[in-house]
């Protein structure tokens, strides 16, 4: 047979002699074919967990009657028919929603094709944009939920240390113990709130809770070391005090210590006399004083500035205290604050970098202006420095204190826009 010679021109002659071939499938619909084929091969890798499923239920309904036999062996009274049943339906249940699942599947690939080649041509920035949404909501989430459990870090309110106004109930008592520290230099007041008893004075509840009192817990010295018993007459404000036989009261330290918080209970109930016994009998034996029979009114004119006093080295939180020692004004008293009395371990109570100005607004009232680089902050020194201000201003019979030029609103429950009422008692302790 002879070779073809095969030319360009020929084999294009050749070519053109073939039937016409037309295809009547538009691009359109050849283009749906292939997205529904495309899907379809998706969907099937559904089969997998739809067969996961299905043999987890098989091993459920195997192995569940073993472990209520086992059960049963143990002593249980679960009905052995109810629990099959239970299973059975759960199996079955099981099973429907997997056929819904299948069933949805199906469906969806045999739905609207115009809608898989839109989600399809789904711009892949649009899908980082809405991934990014998603987690902004999930961070949204998390906070919401951290504040509702209370999880979400807050700033937690500052406590005072005294008693006010707001903290005393309708049927409550504040009483004020004069304690002193192990050394009997100090003599801190310890003040406690009581319910009120209608057959019952103010001095005869503060003689009744005398032994309720936790000196030790509270890191000082004991406020009736001799056993001493305290008995009131209402009628003509006389206290007496009977010291038990033994007592004996040696020192100069003892006799002072019993003087002054006698002195103090005096002033604080307007007591007339008190009467000193011992077993019975008039009169005590009072260390260098001697043989002592009353303790008459004293003068308690003198007005006291307000230091801090830590019982030691861990503690804390001060005891405010104020110390006996004659100062003529306010204002004094708040330059002594400044200094600090070392010889009884009275810490200053106004830090050096806070210096203000002090005006009287009325008999009732004290301003209190600061500098302006005077630290002022929301923080627990700060407001044990406000509340010794408060306590010394008592001292001097004012009622409020205006803070002015603080550059903050607020320190503990303190609103520094209003007037502050100075406290009721000094250095709140609980009972048990």
């Amino acid at each position: 047979m002879k070779k073809q010679d095969w030319k360009d021109d020929h084999i294009e002659e050749l070519l053109k002699q073939l039937p016409k071939i037309t295809n009547h499938i538009s691009k359109q619909d050849m283009y749906q074919q292939m997205m529904i084929y495309k899907e379809q091969k998706k969907r099937k890798r559904w089969l997998t967990p739809s067969v996961a499923s299905a043999v987890a239920v098989l091993l459920l309904c195997i192995l569940v009657p073993t472990m209520i036999n086992f059960q049963d062996s143990a002593g249980s009274n679960i009905d052995d028919s109810e629990q099959e049943n239970q299973l059975a339906s759960n199996a079955t249940q099981q099973k429907e929603e997997n056929d819904e699942i299948t069933n949805d599947e199906s469906n969806h690939t045999q739905g609207n094709t115009e809608d898989i080649v839109k989600d399809e041509e789904v711009d892949p920035q649009e899908d980082i944009d809405q991934t990014g949404d998603i987690y902004a909501q999930n961070d949204q989430s998390e906070y919401t939920t951290a504040n509702d459990n209370n999880e979400q870090p807050v700033t937690q309110q500052i406590e005072p240390t005294a008693v006010y106004a707001e903290d005393i109930k309708d049927q409550e008592e504040v009483l004020t113990y004069s304690i002193p520290d192990h050394n009997v230099q100090n003599f801190i007041p310890i003040s406690v709130m009581v319910n009120k008893e209608a057959d019952l004075s103010k001095m005869e509840l503060f003689i009744n809770h005398m032994s309720d009192l936790k000196e030790a817990e509270w890191g000082l010295g004991e406020l009736n070391p001799f056993n001493a018993d305290f008995h009131y007459d209402t009628s003509n404000q006389v206290l007496a005090v009977d010291f038990p036989a033994a007592t004996n009261i040696s020192s100069s330290s003892q006799s002072e210590a019993i003087k002054e918080i006698l002195t103090d209970m005096m002033a604080d109930f307007n007591i007339e006399k008190i009467d000193l016994l011992t077993d019975g009998e008039q009169g005590v034996e009072m260390g260098n004083e001697g043989f002592t029979e009353k303790i008459d009114q004293v003068d308690t004119s003198n007005k006291s500035a307000y230091y801090f006093y830590y019982p030691n080295e861990e503690w804390t939180t001060p005891f405010l205290v104020p110390f006996r020692e004659k100062i003529n004004s306010v204002t004094d008293a708040f330059a002594a604050m400044k200094k600090g009395i070392e010889t009884y371990n009275l810490k200053a109570s106004i830090p050096n970098d806070i210096d203000f100005e002090t005006e009287v607004v009325s008999d009732e009232q004290l301003l209190i202006t600061f500098e302006d680089d005077a630290d002022i902050k929301n923080d627990e020194e700060t407001l044990y420095t406000i509340e010794a201000i408060l306590l010394t201003a008592k001292e001097f019979e004012y009622n409020e204190v205006k803070l002015e030029n603080t550059e903050i609103d607020q320190i503990g429950r303190f609103d520094l826009e209003k007037e502050i009422q100075v406290p009721v008692a000094p250095n709140k302790r609980d009972l048990p």
